[in-house]
């Protein structure tokens, strides 16, 4: 009997250990399997069994597999790594592009629109600021959602639950505070909440079940306590704190994209670059602002949002 150490830093939870277990104990000349924080230890008959085969196993789960342990490079290396290789980072240059060039264009167009056709509406123009924040949350959530999709392949339980949590939460979280200063707590809840939730699922369901489920309650929960932090901030210096509250959530979301190409990209023979197009990601981008625009001004008002 041989033994060998396979590094598989993917090991996150227990439905990870139980489909990885169930996979290699399959196979023949498998006779014994210990679980580590990031690593495995198996024991096989090297007659039937070698240890490639039982690693190609492994990546055939959507796992990294390794004989040597996977390392990860410190901020000042990837920010290094970063200006050096613009190939290897492609699809992240695309989506920085992309991003500004979205916000310039909506926020243009959105202008464009204000003074040749609503100069006068006075509610329009004292929610201009919010419509703003709304421009920074739909292409910040659009790009990290258009990054997501322009790699194929698999992901792992874990990575897609925190896919689906993290887009329903910052979605539901982020619409729901502006709409909530904006219309009150009912209709920012409703638009958070569905918002969140919409996003949450579609995005999750790359895993699965546990990605959709998620990202279901994510929006559920984030859509309610945007609206309570819109409404309850209203009569709080709201203006001071939303552009540090806006921060810090398009941090949250470029980070995830930091950790979507750290995760499941970087070092993955196997994922695929896909083509996906910036008029993809303005059309999304330009319909949900519409959507949000129009509930801005036509949804209901309540509470402190009525009178001020």
């Amino acid at each position: 009997m041989e033994e060998t150490k396979i590094y598989c830093p993917d090991i996150e939870c227990g439905s990870c250990i139980k489909l990885m277990d169930r996979r290699l104990s399959k196979i023949n000349g498998v006779e014994k399997i210990s679980f580590n924080k990031d690593s495995l230890d198996v024991t096989y008959n090297k007659e039937l069994v070698s240890p490639h085969q039982i690693s190609d196993s492994i990546r055939q789960l959507g796992f990294r597999a390794d004989f040597v342990p996977f390392s990860r490079k410190t901020f000042k290396e990837r920010w290094r790594d970063f200006k050096e290789n613009k190939i290897k980072y492609e699809i992240e240059y695309k989506m920085l592009k992309y991003s500004f060039y979205a916000l310039i264009l909506l926020a243009a167009l959105e202008l464009g629109a204000f003074f040749l056709f609503f100069r006068n509406n006075q509610l329009i123009g004292k929610n201009l600021l919010w419509i703003f924040y709304l421009d920074l949350a739909v292409v910040s959530i659009g790009a990290a959602i258009w990054h997501l999709n322009s790699y194929r392949g698999d992901a792992t339980t874990m990575i897609g639950m925190m896919v689906g949590m993290t887009f329903g939460m910052q979605t539901g979280l982020m619409i729901g505070t502006i709409i909530g200063a904006t219309n009150g707590m009912f209709t920012g809840t409703m638009a958070g909440m569905l918002f969140g939730v919409a996003v949450g699922w579609l995005n999750g369901k790359c895993c699965g079940i546990m990605g959709i489920l998620e990202g279901a309650m994510a929006g559920v929960m984030s859509g309610t306590m945007g609206a309570m932090i819109g409404v309850m901030l209203s009569i709080d210096r709201i203006l001071v704190f939303m552009p540090f509250f806006m921060a810090i959530n398009l941090i949250i979301m470029w980070g995830f994209s930091y950790m979507l190409f750290e995760e499941t990209v970087e070092g993955n023979p196997k994922i695929e670059k896909k083509k996906i197009s910036f008029l993809n990601l303005f059309l999304y981008c330009f319909i949900a602002l519409v959507l949000l625009v129009l509930i801005i001004i036509y949804a209901p008002r309540s509470g402190i949002a009525s009178v001020i």
